[in-house]
């Protein structure tokens, strides 16, 4: 059976994505409804995306195909989310199963977002959607200005 991960942050970055899993790879565009992007997941005293369930929103991301062994791979660079079997959810039917990686929704109000974490998010959205892409992702906590110093491990800017 095929596998894909759904990627809706920095897994939709190929440079960011071969730091785990070597190789070029077709990614399909597609969508999740019933849920939105939120910028609460905790780790290392900063925060990541998540999506979390809202009934009238959908997320934009990629469907990444992955063998087992980098289902694995995926699975310990993303410590601390689930990994859920959406294939059920997503729009556009695929021939496998369609994992995301979701974490619980918490609030964390202390941390802060490393902007080298979002640009490398925002460095797979194509340019005219990026305005678009941070309007529909809740961001409720401060960004901190670490470009000079990234504090993200998997970042891949343009």
């Amino acid at each position: 059976m095929k596998l894909y991960v759904f990627g809706y942050g920095s897994l939709m970055n190929p440079k960011s994505l071969e730091l785990t899993i070597p190789g070029e790879r077709e990614m399909l565009s597609s969508s999740l409804p019933g849920y939105r992007r939120r910028m609460n997941k905790s780790y290392e005293n900063h925060l990541y995306l998540n999506i979390v369930p809202r009934e009238d929103s959908y997320v934009e991301g990629v469907l990444v195909p992955v063998t087992e062994s980098e289902l694995e791979l995926l699975k310990v660079r993303e410590i601390g989310y689930e990994c859920v079997d959406v294939t059920a959810n997503i729009v556009e039917p695929v021939d496998g199963a369609v994992y995301a990686f979701i974490a619980p929704d918490a609030i964390y109000p202390e941390l802060k977002i490393p902007r080298s974490y979002i640009d490398t998010c925002l460095s797979a959205v194509p340019e005219d959607k990026r305005e678009k892409w941070l309007l529909e992702t809740i961001i409720e906590n401060e960004i901190e200005e670490d470009l000079r110093d990234p504090k993200y491990d998997n970042v891949a800017l343009e």
